[in-house]
């Protein structure tokens, strides 16, 4: 079952997830769950104290961040919302005139598609009626991650947790090895809500800049398309166009005025009769060699005198 619409504002510009806000905190030195985007505060619903931590979020309209008593439970929804917060990207997709998609806990219009934003490597996940809220998720089963834990209201143990993992546990008096193949860490889902006319009035608006445009083409089954250029920004000036006709009427009555001069000059001057070309007279040359890139017709022939014998060329 879907929440009530909670609108937190507008999304429009890039959020930097700030690196402390992945530090996962954990209930125990071995639990298998921990949490991102928390702090460690005097929350009286958990043994810990811990709570959301309002830096983790985008800026919202109203700063006041909604008091929860656990972790991620959902403060509402983007709108118009362009934009996954750098370190994020979408993980889920929703258009409300469309069945299938991923089932968001803030309602979807008819007219709106929604995207959920996670951490790069992360999944959406929301089972309404069985889930409070909708978060982000990873299981974790090999490798390591920053983890802390929090007690009365500061944080302690800043370590990385590496898994799998082995521990020896002490309990009645005798010692006992306990083993931990997997971590699942939950993260904010920043759920994004906007219309086809956010996209294109925000194309427009942002042309030539990165803020929209270079992350647009990340949405599943979103299609952005470019502004068509305009005068201003890649067309010719009047100054230019003007410029241009003018040289170009210059060069024509440039080429106009040379072809009749020439016109002109043939017309007055008699026609020269050639005569005809004597015969070449016979002149001895030395034989020469023929160069690879020299042209038959550059070759000379000369009268070799019948003793001398010639010989075939190599």
């Amino acid at each position: 079952m879907t929440s009530s619409r909670s609108n937190l504002g507008p999304l429009t510009t890039v959020f930097k997830y700030p690196d402390s806000c992945a530090v996962a905190v954990q209930e125990c030195t071995d639990c298998a769950t921990a949490w991102q985007g928390q702090s460690c505060g005097d929350n009286s619903f958990n043994t810990q104290g811990v709570l959301d931590n309002p830096n983790c979020w985008p800026s919202r309209d109203d700063d006041d961040a909604p008091y929860t008593y656990a972790a991620l439970l959902g403060w509402g929804f983007y709108s118009p919302g362009l934009e996954c917060p750098d370190g994020y990207a979408t993980s889920c997709v929703a258009t409300g005139s469309v069945d299938g998609g991923f089932n968001f806990q803030f309602s979807v219009l008819e007219s709106e598609t929604a995207i959920g934003c996670c951490p790069k490597g992360y999944h959406c996940h929301f089972n309404p009626g069985v889930d409070e809220a909708q978060t982000c998720y990873s299981i974790v089963k090999t490798g390591s991650f920053p983890t802390v834990q929090c007690s009365s209201g500061s944080s302690n143990r800043y370590s990385y947790m590496t898994v799998p993992a082995t521990f020896i546990e002490t309990a009645s008096g005798s010692e006992g090895t306990s083993f931990l193949r997997a971590v699942t860490i939950y993260a904010p889902l920043f759920q994004l809500n906007r219309q086809a006319s956010d996209l294109s009035s925000s194309s427009t608006k942002s042309t030539g800049s990165t803020s929209v445009t270079s992350h647009s083409t990340s949405l599943t089954g979103v299609t952005s398309e470019a502004p068509a250029p305009s005068s201003s920004n890649g067309g010719l000036s009047v100054g230019a166009q003007a410029g241009i006709g003018v040289g170009a009427g210059l060069v024509g009555l440039t080429l106009l005025g040379t072809a009749l001069y020439f016109w002109r000059r043939k017309k007055k001057t008699p026609a020269v009769t050639e005569r005809p070309k004597p015969e070449l007279e016979g002149q001895l040359r030395h034989p020469v060699e023929l160069y690879g890139n020299s042209s038959p017709n550059a070759a000379t022939t000369a009268s070799v005198p019948m003793s001398s014998q010639r010989s075939e060329l190599p």
